[in-house]
């Protein structure tokens, strides 16, 4: 709790425009998601998304970590549609992981992230629609 109180501090001293304001995203999602982990509560996913998906905005194209970053939101969607069972969700993730997978060619240290969890999404796709 008292993380998380910290990184929204944090994020409050970088406004939209601000050099760090990214990994101050990404640090209370990381945070609200451990406490997702432990509680399981729904509010704590969907304030992760929508930080996950506020960072990917920032994260431009031709930025090396954009690959991260699809893959990272990609997961969460994978998440909440594990506990909601909405289907969108699962494209939206499917769509993300091929997105990473092109930034993360043959060869690329994290190509296996981006294909796991693709394969991941189009493993509940399967278990869900045959």
């Amino acid at each position: 709790e008292e993380a998380i109180g910290m990184h929204r501090a944090a994020l409050e001293l970088r406004p939209v425009g601000h050099p760090h304001r990214r990994s101050s995203l990404l640090g209370l999602a990381l945070c609200l998601l451990h406490r997702y982990d432990i509680q399981g509560a729904v509010a704590d996913l969907e304030e992760v998304i929508l930080l996950k998906r506020a960072a990917l905005e920032l994260c431009l194209p031709g930025d090396p970590d954009r690959g991260l970053f699809l893959d990272s939101l990609g997961t969460s969607l994978r998440t909440r549609f594990q506990k909601q069972a909405v289907m969108r969700d699962l494209e939206e993730a499917i769509d993300l992981h091929h997105a990473a997978l092109e930034l993360h060619p043959l060869g690329h240290p994290y190509r296996h992230s981006s294909r796991h969890g693709l394969a991941l999404c189009l493993l509940r796709r399967y278990e869900n629609q045959g």
